[in-house]
């Protein structure tokens, strides 16, 4: 009787711990294809702000150049034989040039709609990738704002009565349009601008690629 009952429990303590260390085992599987998880989500969100880091550098490069394009025409306002055309053409482009930005969330999206976010584990990196959108958000927002403004300061320049002055072929002339006092005023709006480097401080940015690029690195 005794060894029934010894060999009873013995059974059974064998089945419990199958049990227990088929859940252990296949709870480690289930961590481990979570963290595969998140770490190729996270390496869509690294390629995005990557991406989004490029967009405004290159938006802010061609703000350096429309406010040089600017500077180019008030510098020679009062010396038209110091403008040549290929000149006159190529920075009047720039500065009529029809531009905007816009950075790309997608890669944030499906990472938080796919609940992975949460199974990050880890705050700080968490927070760097949110302050990482936000600043670019913030940035793309100051440029377009100035383009948006830009632009409505020459378009609403041209009426009925400016149209012929220096609008007269369906675009403005930027060599009439800088013979008058809004000319040189809208021009000077374009020169003397902020720099970008006084906005786009792409910080946040680098502080979160740097941070998934170490999470990514460690071993599952």
């Amino acid at each position: 009787m005794k060894q029934t009952i010894i060999g009873f429990f013995s059974n059974l303590l064998s089945v419990i711990l199958g049990i227990v260390i088929t859940f252990a085992v296949q709870g480690k599987i289930n961590r481990t294809q979570d963290r595969r998880d998140v770490a190729s989500a996270l390496d869509l969100v690294h390629t995005e702000l990557a991406a989004n880091m490029a967009d405004i550098a290159t938006m802010s490069d061609y703000l350096r150049e429309e406010s040089a394009a600017a500077a180019y025409f008030l510098e020679r306002r009062n010396s038209r034989a110091a403008l040549s055309p290929d000149s006159v053409d190529f920075y009047s482009g720039i500065i009529m040039a029809n531009a905007s930005i816009s950075v790309s969330t997608d890669a944030l999206e499906l990472l938080k709609s796919s609940s992975l976010f949460q199974k990050i584990g880890n705050n700080d990196l968490s927070m760097k990738i949110i302050r990482a959108y936000d600043t670019c958000g913030a940035i793309v927002d100051n440029m377009n704002r100035h383009l948006t403004e830009r632009t409505d300061r020459f378009e609403k320049s041209v009426d009925a009565r400016t149209a012929g002055q220096y609008a007269s072929t369906g675009n403005i002339d930027i060599l009439e349009f800088m013979k008058t006092p809004y000319g040189v005023y809208a021009l000077k709006c374009v020169a003397n601008q902020a720099a970008p480097d006084e906005y786009n401080d792409v910080s946040d940015v680098k502080a979160a690629l740097e941070a998934i690029e170490e999470f990514i690195s460690r071993p599952l």
